[in-house]
């Protein structure tokens, strides 16, 4: 009988495991969490003055998940640290994320990566069309990011910027995946950082 017991209850967590598992993957995970190194500033400008989503402007903490949500659809996602819509379209997967500084509404982050499949976290889209970053995205080279930024090698690269805030500075972050030489995945957040003046 406790056998029987206990090969049930192992049966009904092994099914419920990978709902609990789900949450942010790819380069939204990688841009959210601690995939890349932005410990100083790199550039003396924020790369990113504005990210285009087909008619849509996204502006980093200004622009609403629900404003994302209702030009594209879409389920938002929480796992208690990050909020976010994700899209599959046009062979990438791209995140639009929240956290507590942006008050789980705020888009904090984008991130885009090139995959033909679909994860768990992202839906398929007829409608949505990838960003444009105003700097070198999805496809281009190693030598376009050396040109445009003066400084890039290996597979991850990572820039950042400061600019004076209110009560504390801006750090605008921006990180490169490169496979082959290639961009793969781009991501690019703010957040507040402490003052340094």
């Amino acid at each position: 009988m406790r056998t029987k017991f206990a090969v049930t209850l192992f049966a009904a967590l092994a099914f419920a495991a990978p709902a609990q598992a789900a949450g942010l993957s790819g380069m939204g995970a990688a841009i959210f969490g601690n995939g890349f190194n932005f410990a100083k500033a790199n550039l003396e400008k924020a790369p990113i003055k504005s990210i285009k989503v087909g008619k849509l402007d996204v502006g980093l903490q200004t622009t609403r998940l629900k404003d994302v949500q209702k030009a594209f659809g879409g389920t938002l996602q929480s796992d208690g640290t990050a909020t976010w819509l994700c899209y599959h379209a046009a062979d990438t997967n791209t995140w639009f994320i929240s956290n507590p500084f942006g008050g789980q509404e705020f888009v904090m982050m984008v991130a885009v990566e090139t995959s033909t499949k679909t994860p768990g976290d992202c839906e398929a889209s007829d409608t949505f069309v990838p960003p444009e970053f105003g700097v070198p995205g999805i496809g281009a080279k190693l030598a376009e990011l050396k040109a445009h930024f003066g400084a890039a090698s290996g597979s991850k690269i990572a820039y950042r910027a400061d600019r004076p805030g209110g009560y504390s500075d801006i750090a605008q972050y921006l990180g490169y995946m490169l496979k082959g030489g290639t961009v793969s995945g781009i991501g690019v957040g703010e957040t507040s950082i402490p003052t340094a003046h």
